[in-house]
C-alpha cells in the first residue's frame, strides 16, 4: 500500500530540509533537491507529504512519474508536468531538441511570477531523453526564479545499463552534482525507527514498552524497509494476535516484496536467488543469470539496502516465497533446470539437487535423465535417516513419478508409503490400491514384500494381504511373513486349527523384533503390529519391566530413527506395559501421548492398543467420564478380526462393570472369551476375562480353560468331531468335557448351552 503523508516515520529531518529549500525558493532563489534511496524506503511518500504542504501553502505543484515503459516517448515527462498548466497544450516534439527547452522554461517562469512552483518527478532516472534535457536545462536557469525542482531516484545505478537507458541516468548524475541541488539520501529504519513505527496508529499503536519488545523481530523481517513494515502491519490483523511476538507475513507483505523489485535487474537477481536458495553464491548466481560475476554484486547490494537480504539470503522466507510465486511457469522451469545442471556439475549433495528436481515439478530436460531417479532416492534415504520423513516422501514421490521401470517403481512406491507412514500413516491409504496391484502383479519378491503387506495389515485389509501372500508362493521368507501376518489376523493362519499361541521364548523374540523395527525399519512391517500384540500376551507381570526397559532403550539409542509414528508406537507399547504393572497414571500419560502424536484414524487396526490402555487406566483412576469418551472414538471393523480385539473388549468390559453396566459388560467379556477360544489363545494375566466375569456371577467363569473352549465351540454349533479336530484332542475327551459343562452349568442340550454362552460375536 502507498503510505499516506501522516504515515512518514523518522523523516522529520528530511522533510525539514525540503521546507527550507522551499522557503529559499519563495525568496526568488530557485533550488533543486534529489531524494534517493532503495525501493520502499519512502521516497515517494516524502515527496507527496512535502508537495501536499507546499500546495496548501500556496505553491503551484506540477507532478510527473517516469517509468521504463514510457521512456521511449519523446517529452513524455515534460508533457505530464505541463498538462496541469491552464491553457497550455504541451511542447511539440521538434526535430531540433533544443527548441523545446526554452518553451518549458518560459512556461514555468510565467507560472512562478504568480506563485512558487514545485516541479516534482518520481523515478527521474527513467525520464525520456528530451524531458531529461529540459530538466537539466531548467536546473541551470532557476537561480533567479521561484521554481523548485524535486526528483526521486534510485540510490544505485545499473553497472552496465543498456544503451537505450543511458539518457535516463543523466538526470540523477548531473542533478546530484549541480551546486543548486541538495542530495537527500533515505535509508531503511533502524530498530528505534521500527519501534517508532509500531507506536504509530498505522503500525498498531503499541505502547512504548511493547514497541521496544517487538521491534527486533520486525526489523529482522523487513530490514527496516517502510514499505515492508506497512505491509506487515496490514497483514497482522488477518493472521494472528495483535501483539504477536513474531510478525506474520501474508498477501500484503508479498505484494510489497514484488513491488520493491525492478525488471531486468533486481527482479532477475531475486528470482535466481530464490530458486537457488541456500546453494546461492555470487558465482552460481552469475552463471544462472548468464552475466559476469561483477554484475551480480551491485544487484545484491541493492537488494540488501532494500531490506530484503541479509548476508546474501532473504531475511524472511515469505519474501522468497513471494518471488517464487510470481515466477512465470516457463521461467521457473528454465531456472530450475539450469540450477540442477549447475549444482550437479559442481558436485552438490543429493538432497540439494533433489530439492530442485522436486521444485521443477515436471519432466524437464534434466529431470527426465536416468540419474534423476537415483539422486532422488539417495536424497530420500538421507532425509529419512535424519528424521525428516516428509522431505523423504517428497523426494520419493518425484522419483516414483519419473521412474519408467515397473519393478523399481513398485519399490519406490513401497518406500514412499513407508516414508509417509513415518509422519502420518493415514496418508498411506491413497497408495494402498497401487500397492495391492503391484503385489498381485508379482512386482515384489518375498524378501521385499514385508513393507506393502505390513501396510495392508495396519490399515485393516487382511483379505488383500492374504491374496498377496498366496501370490508370493512358498519359501522361508514367505513363511515367516505369513506367520507374522497370521499372528496379527488369526484368520490368515492355516486350517483346520489356529496357529499355536507363542510361548515365552516366541513372545520374547517377537518383542525384541518389535524394538528393532521401531529403531531401524522403514515400514510398519507385520513385525511391528505383531510385536505390539505380543506385548498383550507374553509373560507375567515380573517380565513387564524388561519390556519397559527395552522400549526406553529404543527411544535413546543413538542413530535411531525418530519419527512421529515410531514415537507414537513406542508410547502405545509403554502404555500397555505400565498398565500391566498397575501404573495407571503413567499408562494414561503414555496413551495420551500416543494418541496425540497420531490421530485415531492414522492408527488403523492398532488404534485399539492405545485406546484400550487409556480406557483401563481411566477406569483404574476412577475417571469414568474419560473412559466413556475414549470408547466413543471410532475403531475400524477389521480391528475385531485381529488380536487387538480381545484386549479392547476386555478394557471395555471392565469399564462397563465399573460403570455398573453388567449386561453390556458380560457381553464384552464373553466376546473376548469366544475370540480367545476360536483362535486358540490361552487365558493369561493380561487377558483374564473370567475373574471379572465371575465377580458378577457369570456361570461360564466356573468352567476350566479346556471346558470353556469346548463349551464355546459347542454353542457355536460345532459337532464333537469338529471340536476335537480344532482342539487337537480326541472325540472322547470332548464328550467328557461336555458332560462336565452340562453338569456345572445345569443345562441339558446344546440349545440351552448356546442361550447361556451366547453367540460370541464382538459388540
Amino acid at each position: 500500500m502507498t503510505p499516506r503523508p501522516q504515515e512518514l516515520v523518522r523523516r522529520d529531518r528530511e522533510l525539514g530540509r525540503l521546507r527550507e529549500l522551499l522557503a529559499v525558493t519563495r525568496r526568488g532563489e530557485g533550488r533543486a533537491a534529489l531524494v534517493t534511496g532503495s525501493p520502499g524506503t519512502g521516497k515517494t511518500a516524502l515527496v507527496r507529504a512535502f508537495t501536499a504542504e507546499a500546495a496548501q501553502a500556496g505553491a503551484f505543484v506540477l507532478h510527473a512519474s517516469a517509468s521504463p515503459a514510457e521512456q521511449g516517448i519523446p517529452l513524455g515527462v515534460a508533457g505530464q508536468l505541463l498538462s496541469a498548466v491552464p491553457g497550455f497544450t504541451g511542447p511539440d516534439p521538434d526535430p531540433d531538441p533544443a527548441a523545446a527547452l526554452p518553451v518549458v522554461r518560459d512556461v514555468l517562469a510565467e507560472l512562478a511570477a504568480t506563485a512558487p512552483v514545485v516541479v516534482a518527478v518520481d523515478d527521474i532516472e527513467y525520464t525520456d531523453e528530451l524531458s531529461a534535457r529540459c530538466l537539466l536545462y531548467l536546473c541551470g536557469r532557476i537561480g533567479a526564479a521561484r521554481i523548485m525542482l524535486l526528483g526521486t531516484g534510485s540510490a544505485h545505478q545499473p553497472p552496465h545499463p543498456p544503451a537505450a537507458a543511458l539518457p535516463a541516468a543523466l538526470p540523477v548524475a548531473e542533478l546530484a552534482r549541480h551546486p543548486r541541488c541538495l542530495a537527500i539520501a533515505l535509508t531503511t529504519l533502524d530498530e528505534d525507527g521500527v519501534a517508532a513505527f509500531l507506536r504509530a496508529p498505522y503500525g498498531g499503536a503499541a505502547d512504548p514498552a511493547e514497541a521496544r519488545r517487538l521491534a527486533p523481530a520486525w526489523h529482522r523481517a523487513t530490514g527496516g524497509n517502510p514499505r515492508l513494515l506497512h505491509a506487515l502491519a496490514e497483514d497482522r490483523p488477518q493472521c494472528g494476535p495483535l501483539r504477536s511476538d513474531r510478525p506474520v507475513a501474508s498477501a500484503a507483505f508479498k505484494r510489497a516484496v514484488t513491488g520493491c523489485l525492478r525488471p531486468g535487474g533486481t527482479l532477475d537477481a531475486a528470482r535466481a536467488l530464490a530458486v537457488l536458495g541456500p546453494s546461492a553464491t555470487l558465482t552460481t548466481l552469475a552463471r544462472l543469470l548468464g552475466v559476469h560475476e561483477r554484475a551480480v554484486g551491485p544487484l545484491m547490494d541493492v537488494l540488501t539496502d532494500t531490506g530484503l537480504l541479509e548476508s546474501g539470503r532473504f531475511r524472511h522466507e515469505a519474501a522468497r516465497a513471494a518471488v517464487l510465486e510470481e515466477l512465470p511457469p516457463r521461467e521457473s522451469a528454465r531456472l530450475r533446470t539450469g540450477a540442477v545442471a549447475l549444482l550437479r556439475a559442481d558436485g552438490a549433495g543429493a538432497e540439494t539437487v533433489a530439492r530442485h528436481l522436486v521444485a521443477a515439478d515436471g519432466p524437464g530436460p534434466s529431470a527426465a535423465e536416468p540419474w534423476a531417479v537415483d539422486v532422488l532416492a539417495e536424497a530420500a534415504g538421507q532425509a529419512l535417516r535424519a528424521g525428516r520423513p516428509r522431505a523423504a516422501a517428497g523426494f520419493l514421490d518425484a522419483a516414483h513419478r519419473r521412474c519408467p521401470d515397473p519393478v523399481r517403481r513398485a519399490a519406490l512406491l513401497d518406500a514412499l508409503a513407508g516414508a509417509e507412514w513415518e509422519s502420518d500413516p493415514a496418508a498411506v491409504t491413497r497408495h494402498l490400491p497401487a500397492l495391492e496391484q503391484a503385489l498381485d502383479a508379482g512386482l515384489f519378491a518375498a524378501d521385499r514384500a514385508a513393507g506393502p503387506v505390513g501396510q495392508l495389515l495396519w490399515h485393516g485389509r487382511p483379505g488383500a494381504a492374504a491374496r498377496a501372500l498366496d501370490a508370493l508362493g512358498g519359501g522361508a521368507g514367505t513363511g515367516r511373513l505369513r506367520a507374522e501376518a497370521a499372528y496379527v489376523y488369526p484368520e490368515l493362519g492355516p486350517e483346520p486349527g489356529p496357529p499355536a499361541p507363542p510361548g515365552e521364548a516366541d513372545g520374547t523374540a517377537a518383542v525384541e523384533r518389535a524394538a528393532a523395527a521401531l529403531v531401524a525399519r522403514q515400514h510398519p512391517a507385520p513385525g511391528v503390529t505383531a510385536a505390539l500384540c505380543a506385548l498383550l500376551y507374553v509373560g507375567e507381570s515380573d517380565r513387564a519391566e524388561h519390556w519397559h526397559a527395552l522400549l526406553r532403550e529404543t527411544r535413546t539409542t543413538p542413530g535411531a530413527l525418530d519419527t512421529p509414528a515410531r514415537r507414537a508406537v513406542a508410547a502405545a507399547a509403554a502404555a500397555l506395559v505400565h498398565g500391566r504393572l498397575g501404573r495407571h497414571a503413567e499408562a494414561a500419560a503414555e496413551a495420551e501421548r500416543a494418541l496425540g502424536l497420531l490421530a485415531p484414524e492414522a492408527w488403523g487396526i492398532a488404534v485399539g492398543m492405545p485406546l484400550a490402555a487409556a480406557v483401563l487406566a481411566a477406569t483404574g483412576l476412577g475417571d469414568h467420564e474419560e473412559a466413556a469418551r475414549l470408547l466413543r472414538v471410532p475403531v475400524p471393523e477389521a480391528m475385531f478380526r485381529s488380536r487387538v480385539a480381545p484386549h479392547y473388549l476386555l478394557a471395555r468390559g471392565r469399564f462397563r462393570l465399573a460403570a455398573e453396566q453388567p449386561v453390556a459388560a458380560l457381553g464384552d467379556l464373553h466376546a473376548c472369551r469366544d475370540l480367545m477360544a476360536r483362535w486358540g489363545i490361552d487365558p493369561c494375566e493380561a487377558l483374564d476375562w473370567s475373574t471379572p466375569a465371575a465377580r458378577h456371577q457369570d456361570p461360564v467363569a466356573r468352567l476350566s480353560r479346556a471346558e470353556r473352549r469346548v463349551a464355546v465351540l459347542a454353542a457355536q454349533g460345532c459337532t464333537n468331531q469338529v471340536i476335537a479336530a480344532r482342539l487337537f484332542v480326541t472325540a472322547s475327551t470332548v464328550e467328557q468335557h461336555l458332560t462336565k459343562v452340562y453338569r456345572k452349568l445345569r443345562v441339558r442340550s446344546r440349545t440351552d448351552l448356546a442361550d447361556l454362552v451366547g453367540p460370541g460375536r464382538p459388540a
